[in-house]
């Protein structure tokens, strides 16, 4: 027969065992809550970053397309003279349009498939374009940040 003492340590297990099972569950319960806050917060994000996209996408169609007019405008000042360097520059043009257009009627997800692909079938094309895109930006960085610090020094000499 079992003393009171073995009867009492049965009843201590038992109920460790329960203790123990259900902080296993709460924690559980934890991680499954934890990993469905992460992935609404990534979904939120992911949401956040398409709208943001989607916005630099159709600004940069609307300068593209300005930028095609400008090319445009110096290719007809250049009819006259030099035909031939016209309708290279018309082309060159032609191709801004296109490129705008598009950007215009595909979504970020296709425009980035697309980069993808190219990227993929193209590497070192991919790379260069890259690194001279990579260029032209910090130029046009530098010189913005030239013309932003001339602009200051320009108000502290006249506010002085």
């Amino acid at each position: 027969m079992e003393s009171q003492e073995e009867k009492a340590r049965d009843v201590e297990d038992t109920r460790g065992s329960l203790a123990a099972g259900r902080m296993a569950e709460d924690f559980s319960s934890l991680g499954r809550q934890a990993k469905s806050n992460i992935a609404e917060a990534a979904e939120a994000a992911k949401a956040e970053a398409r709208r943001i996209a989607s916005q630099q996408k159709e600004t940069g169609a609307d300068k593209l397309g300005e930028v095609a007019g400008a090319v445009h405008g110096a290719a007809r000042t250049l009819e006259d003279g030099m035909p031939q360097v016209a309708s290279y520059v018309h082309g060159a043009a032609a191709q801004l349009e296109d490129a705008a257009r598009t950007l215009r009627h595909r979504s970020v997800d296709e425009l980035i498939d697309g980069i993808g692909s190219f990227a993929r079938a193209q590497p070192v094309v991919f790379f260069g374009g890259a690194l001279l895109a990579g260029f032209a930006l910090t130029r046009f960085l530098r010189s913005s940040g030239q013309i932003a610090g001339d602009r200051l020094r320009q108000t502290d000499v006249r506010g002085q």
